[in-house]
């Protein structure tokens, strides 16, 4: 089951006494923020240990483990009522302490706890962090797979953007391309700054090679299948 909180950022407050770092003038009149701005690089950890403080309170049955990553909560086990109490048990939690997991507009549609916008499962299949969980492997979903393979290849160096938003979206899913560097290195040395332009079968292969390990290798599972 996965719980996705609302604006985490604005809902954690920041001490009185690191007010005055995050001063700031507006038309002559001198503000400061109340809690961490989403540009301050240390908001996401502030952020993150604040719900863990929170998360380690819960009560749960041993077999059942929670993820978090900053504001995403996955809730996973074997036993799918167990993973719905636990689910509605953190949701409560946070309720309880004025954080926003639900938009308003969603409660009259579904359960006071639950609602898809937000929140997925118990199921045995839920995308969390952009991966698809499917019964304990970690997948690529299938729209990421058809964008892949809808990437076109640059034709002149004006088109190298295109070509590092592909070796973007290529390189975050690394893990299921073995020996990525190795496949990619003719392409991130065409895109060394002052390289001349110089496009060949082999960058045209390279780019094969990478959409096609990312299909064959579309799944990843734990080695010992009763790891979580």
């Amino acid at each position: 089951a996965i719980l996705d909180m609302k604006d985490m950022f604005f809902m954690v407050s920041l001490d009185d006494k690191d007010n005055p770092q995050f001063a700031f003038t507006w038309v002559g009149v001198k503000y400061t923020f109340n809690q961490p701005p989403q540009g301050y690089k240390h908001s996401p950890t502030i952020a993150h240990n604040a719900l863990v403080k929170l998360l380690v309170t819960v009560k749960k049955p041993p077999e059942i483990c929670i993820y978090q990553y900053i504001d995403d909560i996955l809730i996973g086990g074997s036993d799918k009522e167990s993973v719905r109490e636990t689910a509605q048990t953190i949701w409560h939690l946070l309720t309880n302490h004025g954080l926003q997991v639900i938009p308003p507009e969603c409660r009259p549609l579904h359960p006071a706890w639950w609602t898809p916008s937000k929140c997925q499962g118990p199921a045995q299949e839920v995308q969390f962090l952009g991966s698809l969980c499917v019964s304990g492997v970690v997948a690529v979903p299938d729209d990421t797979l058809m964008e892949i393979e809808k990437g076109c290849l640059p034709q002149n160096k004006k088109e190298l953007q295109q070509l590092q938003q592909l070796i973007g979206t290529l390189g975050y899913w690394r893990k299921h391309v073995p020996g990525f560097s190795v496949i990619a290195h003719p392409l991130f040395d065409l895109l060394r700054k002052n390289k001349l332009w110089d496009w060949t079968p082999t960058h045209a292969e390279a780019i094969r090679t990478l959409k096609d390990e990312q299909v064959i290798n579309q799944r990843l599972g734990p080695l010992n299948p009763a790891d979580p």
